[in-house]
């Protein structure tokens, strides 16, 4: 099969940013056997419902990945992350998942998740300008025989 054009979008349109993304996972199903993906999601919410937190993650393969943890700023520094951390966590365990893993920028706070026993495993040096990008890994579940896990 020949290409016959290779062009860069600007603006692609949804259509084709679904066919990409639908042909990655067609694919990486077909090579693992595994098409299941679930969504961990935990809101924060302040006295009168507002919604002044969050956390996502997707989970698949025994891992679960972190990728939006988001709290207000007038709530940082209160705990509200850690708690949210946890309870995606234990969410993560009781859907059957024993691993977790995000990322994070020295301007988001790593030390939060270190406290929360993550730790790097990989790390991009002066990104952004001044800063570092850094990979973090859990295992969430201490012993997965005990919870018949396995």
């Amino acid at each position: 099969m020949n290409v016959t054009e290779i062009s860069v979008e600007r603006d692609p349109d949804q259509e084709i940013r679904r066919v990409i993304q639908q042909g990655l996972i067609d694919s990486n199903v077909e090579l693992t056997g595994d098409p299941h993906v679930e969504l961990v999601f935990v809101v924060a919410r302040d006295s009168n419902s507002k919604v002044i937190g969050g956390l996502v993650g997707e989970a698949y393969w025994g891992w679960v990945n972190f990728t939006t943890v988001w709290v207000h700023p007038e709530h940082r520094r209160q705990g509200v992350a850690s708690q949210m951390l946890r309870e995606a966590e234990n969410e993560a365990v009781r859907k059957g998942y024993k691993q977790a893993y995000l990322d994070t920028f020295s301007f988001q706070s790593p030390s939060l998740y270190l406290k929360a026993g993550y730790e790097i495993f990989g790390q991009l040096e002066n990104f952004p300008s001044g800063g570092n990008r850094f990979f973090m890994r859990k295992t969430i579940v201490k012993n997965c025989e005990s919870l018949g896990l396995n």
